[in-house]
């Protein structure tokens, strides 16, 4: 006897909509978080240079200084951060500025970040690089 159906039962169909279910829950939270990631990497580096710029500038100057503007650094305007320097203790800062309300992260604590002079990280999330996996 021939078989003449065509198409695919409502079984078969429901077993790939579970099995595209399945796949979609072990992907979609490997994707999470890294807009926020990305976001903190802008901070990061900035940091970085501007800690450079510092000890530059404490080279030259015996001190360290408290605006921005004494370093010779091209500091991009940025909308989603605002930079500081200590001239008392010689750490770089970036302050996340929310774009409505307050403003959480899981990458770096009250949404401040805070590159020492020596070169470690001060904050109150993890004590490990703001970009290392938590």
């Amino acid at each position: 006897m021939i078989n003449t159906r065509k198409g695919f039962s409502m079984a078969e169909a429901l077993i790939v909509v579970v099995i595209l279910g399945v796949l979609a829950a072990l992907v979609i939270p490997r994707f999470t978080g890294h807009d926020e990631r990305g976001l903190v990497a802008e901070a990061v580096g900035m940091l970085g240079a501007i800690r450079q710029a510092e000890a530059a500038y404490k080279l030259e100057n015996a001190a360290y200084t408290a605006t921005l503007t004494d370093l010779d650094l091209d500091i991009p305007v940025s909308t989603r951060f605002s930079y500081a320097v200590s001239a008392a203790t010689g750490t770089a800062t970036a302050t996340r500025l929310p774009a409505e309300g307050t403003c959480s992260s899981t990458h770096f604590g009250n949404c401040t970040l805070t590159l020492k002079a020596d070169g470690t990280w001060d904050q109150t999330v993890t004590s490990k690089h703001p970009l290392s996996p938590q």
